[in-house]
């Protein structure tokens, strides 16, 4: 798990052990074809611009 998944979803029966040398984990948002509305791909369209 990656560092963010630490910090925003900790679990104290978990112990998190750091990888220095992995690289970076990527993610990014995930739906059923099925449910894609204009609000969905809005929402996407806005979060591709605010990345980069």
């Amino acid at each position: 798990m990656g560092e963010q998944t630490r910090r925003y979803h900790p679990r104290p029966d978990l112990a998190y052990v750091p990888i220095r040398d992995a690289p970076p984990i990527r993610r990014g948002p995930v739906w059923l074809a099925s449910n894609t509305t204009a609000r969905v791909r809005e929402f996407v369209r806005a979060a591709v611009d605010a990345n980069g």
